[in-house]
């Protein structure tokens, strides 16, 4: 059986730990094993989130009933929908290029990554993009990089004179989702750490 990895979070949505479920998904009552000695730092909430990695394992909210050495025992007290997952959204930085694929520019062009999510990024880019622009965007932080198509959603501020605008994935295919939610849940693990 494969192991079902979850992303503990906070009540306020703040990435705790990783974990690993040791129960039956729809128990009555979890029991996970918090990994990278993380365990004290989680127990030290009463209620926690439990975003899992795949759609196969369901997004609960519930409270810490009882801790011994790296296990917890979780009471769900709530199921969370798919969006949990869909709108965590992690600070990570790179360095990439974006291609156009609508035709109004040509080339390759430069960007930096500033936060990324299971469904969408936000990147600095000094070329002037409009809002339902479709981008091809090298994404350099999956287990190898992905072409991805992105659909500008709007411009967020400027720094420096270089614009920030948030993008969000179309046309994925589900390896590319897959890939994509690994590198979100492994860059946050390694940043909470």
């Amino acid at each position: 059986m494969q192991e079902r990895l979850y992303l503990l979070l906070d009540s306020k949505g703040t990435p705790l730990a990783n974990a690993v479920l040791e129960s039956p998904p729809n128990s009555e009552v979890l029991q996970i094993r918090v990994l990278n000695d993380k365990a004290d730092e989680v127990a030290a909430h009463r209620e926690i989130q439990l975003i899992g990695i795949d759609d196969s394992t369901p997004n609960r909210v519930g409270v810490i009933v009882r801790q011994r050495d790296d296990k917890l025992v979780i009471q769900p007290t709530a199921a969370l929908d798919s969006n949990a997952r869909e709108n965590l959204r992690i600070l990570t930085d790179f360095s990439s290029v974006m291609y156009p694929v609508s035709g109004r520019w040509k080339g390759q062009r430069a960007v930096r990554g500033k936060d990324l999510s299971c469904g969408g990024v936000a990147f600095y880019a000094s070329t002037a993009l409009e809002d339902r622009e479709i981008v091809e965007l090298v994404l350099p932080v999956t287990d190898s990089p992905l072409v991805i198509k992105t659909q500008i959603l709007r411009t967020l501020k400027e720094e420096g004179n270089v614009p920030l605008y948030a993008a969000k994935f179309i046309d994925l295919i589900q390896d590319e989702e897959a890939l994509i939610r690994k590198a979100v849940f492994s860059i946050q693990i390694r940043t909470s750490d």
